[in-house]
């Protein structure tokens, strides 16, 4: 058996599978010690979260792909646009639909959580 190493080429993936694995160990400790609506709320900001963070990268995959000079607007644009977006889901969440406001900061917080982890990690065992 051969264990995966993280570097540079699969740090996305990892970041990516372990942020999904801690938003599910998360939302079921908050509906194991809390209650129904605190794990929605988990389970909401962390896929609002990890949406996200897939759409920036999306966007920034594309921009890099394009002319030097049309980049920077296009960039832009979606980047506003993505938080304009992010911005309407979060209100619609705590206005409309009540969510938990600490369930909601702690989902989102999730992958922020990990990329403090990965960083850690990366410093401390391979020294980068």
């Amino acid at each position: 058996m051969t264990t995966g190493r993280i570097d540079e080429n699969n740090i996305f993936s990892v970041l990516a599978a372990g942020s999904l694995a801690l938003l599910v160990l998360v939302a079921l400790a908050g509906l194991i010690f809390g209650t129904p609506r605190f794990a929605g709320s988990v389970l909401a900001g962390g896929v609002l979260a990890l949406a996200n963070f897939f759409w920036l990268r999306s966007i920034l995959s594309r921009s890099l792909r394009l002319e030097a000079k049309a980049a920077p607007r296009f960039a832009v644009l979606r980047y506003l646009v993505r938080l304009s977006l992010l911005a309407v889901a979060v209100y619609m969440l705590v206005v409309y639909f009540r969510v938990d406001v600490f369930g909601l900061l702690t989902g989102l917080s999730v992958l922020v959580l990990n990329i403090i982890a990965l960083s850690i990690y990366m410093i401390t065992v391979k020294g980068e």
